[in-house]
């Protein structure tokens, strides 16, 4: 999928190191995310006979590579490394579930995956039916600009609101929140920064918005996803490779 070269643009709203890390981000979420396995995945789909394709097995495993594989856009991101290794461990297995849901509903809405019956299907038999509806809700209400969303995945990346799932033996509380806080208003701003400069002020402020309502229908998904044991599998194992990746 083609990125626009963003250091093209016009800087008028944003610095040369705004516009340098924008692209930077952009770029990491287009080599890590899972773009190449998904084109792999369909194509090894197309060579079935129809009736086999989509199928629950193929489906799960899909998924568990694709949560994988958006993670990494996760680990490669130079601050979140720059954190303590308390604060990286603690960070990642608060967001994750949420990291990897939006991460993957973006790839699966490049490649309108959920207009396929089958494959529809076999989510729903890995996530619960409900999981399913308030994902292609998410799919349906995400912001055209792919841009964007790869923004909003960075600010979730380091979002410190963990309120929506309460698990035993979680930490959930960094041990210097100054050095977390910072980062979050730096691609917050350069977001909003992002927004003003491609539409202006009265648009930027309606998908903003918009994203919040959508950010809301990515919570109920994982909430209803939580109720899957396929789901909470998925998340743990993909939590143990990263903290093994990077040596957590």
């Amino acid at each position: 999928i083609p990125t626009t070269n963003l250091l093209e643009s016009d800087q008028s709203t944003l610095s040369i190191d705004q516009w340098n890390l924008l692209s930077n981000l952009v770029h990491c979420f287009d080599e890590n995310s899972g773009y190449a396995l998904v084109e792999r995945f369909i194509e090894e789909q197309n060579r079935l006979p129809l009736k086999l394709r989509f199928k629950y097995p193929s489906v799960c495993e899909f998924f568990m590579l694709l949560k994988g594989k958006v993670q990494i856009v996760f680990e490669k991101n130079r601050d979140f490394l720059s954190l303590s290794r308390y604060d990286r461990t603690t960070l990642l297995r608060t967001t994750l579930e949420y990291t990897t849901s939006i991460g993957g509903m973006f790839t699966l809405r490049q490649y309108k995956l959920f207009d396929y019956p089958p494959f529809y299907k076999s989510a729903e038999m890995i996530f619960q039916p409900s999981a399913a509806i308030f994902t292609k809700r998410v799919i349906d209400q995400l912001d055209p600009d792919n841009t964007f969303i790869k923004l909003v995945f960075a600010i979730l990346t380091f979002s410190t609101i963990n309120y929506t799932i309460y698990r035993k033996n979680v930490h959930s509380n960094l041990t210097n929140i100054k050095v977390t806080l910072p980062i979050q208003d730096m691609y917050t701003d350069l977001t909003w920064r992002y927004l003003l400069y491609k539409y202006g002020h009265h648009q930027a402020v309606i998908r903003f918005s918009n994203l919040l309502r959508c950010l809301f229908a990515v919570i109920a998904a994982v909430v209803e996803a939580h109720e899957s044991e396929k789901f909470t599998e998925m998340i743990d194992s993909v939590i143990e490779h990263t903290e093994q990746t990077l040596c957590l």
